[in-house]
């Protein structure tokens, strides 16, 4: 829970529509971290290398926004007199993509085999984190209802 108190008035309608569409954006996105690890099978050390750091530039992307949006979550749960929770997805996001900055930097040094099957677990676990974010954001958005993931 955060004690910090709400800065400034909150504008729901303009601050809802910014957040909907970085997450059509995003969301679109977010295949890249499946598409990174499935590369990990098939190319070569350089190119996983390459699929990794293109995941992070998303990851930090992603995390921004959701940052942002956590935020946004805080000030009108403090303006309703509600507590601010922080969401356990998003705090294991962080603990993933940080783990994935040290295997690139020990790929990149070593030409660690054993740590490419991790990076390929870590970028699955990311994609299945970040999908699930994406599609509870768009049921919230809908007003409830089913989650269809593919």
């Amino acid at each position: 829970m955060s004690l910090h108190a709400p800065r400034g008035p909150i504008d729901a309608a303009a601050a809802e529509q910014t957040p909907v569409n970085e997450h059509c954006a995003l969301a679109k996105e977010v295949v890249l971290l499946k598409t990174a690890a499935d590369a990990i099978a098939r190319n070569s050390h350089h190119d996983v290398l390459d699929h990794v750091e293109r995941a992070l530039i998303l990851l930090e992307r992603i995390a921004s926004h959701v940052r942002a949006e956590h935020e946004f979550r805080c000030r009108v749960a403090f303006r309703d007199h509600r507590p601010c929770r922080t969401e356990l997805d998003r705090v294991e996001a962080e603990r993933l993509t940080r783990r994935l900055g040290e295997l690139k930097t020990l790929c990149a040094r070593d030409d660690a085999a054993s740590a490419l099957q991790e990076i390929r677990e870590v970028l699955y676990e990311l994609y299945a984190l970040t999908r699930l974010h994406f599609a509870r954001e768009f049921v919230d958005a809908a007003g409830g209802g089913s989650i269809a993931v593919d």
